[in-house]
Parts: structure tokens; C-alpha cells; sequence
């Protein structure tokens, strides 16, 4: 709540305003239902799990392009997935309002690990198939993983750390 007090006084809002909008989130946190609490509590866990669950459904669908694909156009489309669905990601956490700064920094610290582990064992598995169907295409499951988490997490970084924008202003 300092936080906010602080930002709106510098935004120019009077004393009177300030202490109105803060009694206005009070009551508002204290007269929120039990289903509320209940979804609210929730929500951050569920969230996580549609995440893994999405960057393992993303990690599935390389698997053709993996066996199909070599270098550059593979790499750019590897970085448009992972930067398409971070920036989903990134929009999705920061429309939840209650989460706190350790619930970021879990989220960015686990989720970019899980989409690192998910695409090096597709990587790997696409060249498995790959040597099966005597294909001969081949692609380091390393680097694979490393570009796609990385086009990842780049939303996040900007967002906050180069744009420093909206949830995350330190004004």
C-alpha cells in the first residue's frame, strides 16, 4: 500500500484522494466473498499448471518442425513460439493482481526451467524419430531448449526490467 500512496502522490493526487482510494481497496479486500478467497488462493497454482502444461503442448508440436527443419528457419520459428507464448505468459501473470513479488520471481525462475527441460527432451525424442526414419535430421537439443527459453522469458525481461512498466513501475 506505501507503494501506491507514493505513486499516487507523485502523479499529483491529493492527500484527501489518496486516503479515499486506499480505504476503497481495504474494503474491497475485506468484503470479498469465500468463493473469492477460495478461487484467489487458487488461481497462482492453476495458472502454473495450464503454463507447464502449455509449454509441454508447444514443446509437442515442434517435434514435426524439429525433424522437418534445420538452422535459421528453424530457429525462427522456435523464437516466434517461445516469444508469442511468453508474452501470453507475461500478460496472463500480470493481470493477476493479488500475486506478490516472490510469486513473480517463482514463476520466473520455474517457469523458464520448465520450458528449458520440456523443448531438450523434445529435441531429443524428434531426434530419436529422426534416426528411426533415417532422416538424418538432427538438431542439438541443448541449443534448441537454450532458444526457446530464452525468446521465452524476453517479454518478461523487457517488460520489466527495460520498459518497467505498469505493475511492476518503481516510481
Amino acid at each position: 500500500m506505501e507503494n501506491l500512496v507514493k505513486r499516487l502522490g507523485k502523479r499529483g493526487w491529493g492527500q484527501k484522494e489518496i486516503n479515499k482510494a486506499v480505504d476503497v481497496i481495504k474494503n474491497a479486500k475485506q468484503n470479498k466473498t469465500k468463493d473469492n478467497i477460495f478461487l484467489e488462493k487458487r488461481i497462482y497454482w492453476i495458472l502454473l499448471a495450464v503454463i507447464i502444461v502449455g509449454n509441454f503442448a508447444i514443446a509437442i508440436s515442434l517435434i514435426p518442425l524439429l525433424m522437418a527443419l534445420k538452422g535459421a528457419f528453424l530457429y525462427i520459428i522456435v523464437i516466434t513460439l517461445g516469444i508469442v507464448f511468453g508474452l501470453i505468459f507475461e500478460l496472463v501473470i500480470r493481470s493477476i493482481e493479488h500475486l506478490e513479488a516472490k510469486h513473480h520471481f517463482i514463476l520466473a525462475f520455474l517457469i523458464p526451467l520448465i520450458a528449458l527441460v520440456n523443448v531438450f527432451i523434445i529435441t531429443r525424442i524428434s531426434n530419436n524419430l529422426a534416426s528411426t526414419l533415417s532422416l538424418g535430421n538432427f538438431n542439438s537439443p541443448m541449443i534448441v531448449s537454450i532458444v526457446y527459453a530464452a525468446s521465452f522469458v524476453l517479454p518478461y525481461i523487457l517488460y520489466r526490467f527495460v520498459l518497467k512498466m505498469g505493475y511492476y513501475a518503481k516510481e
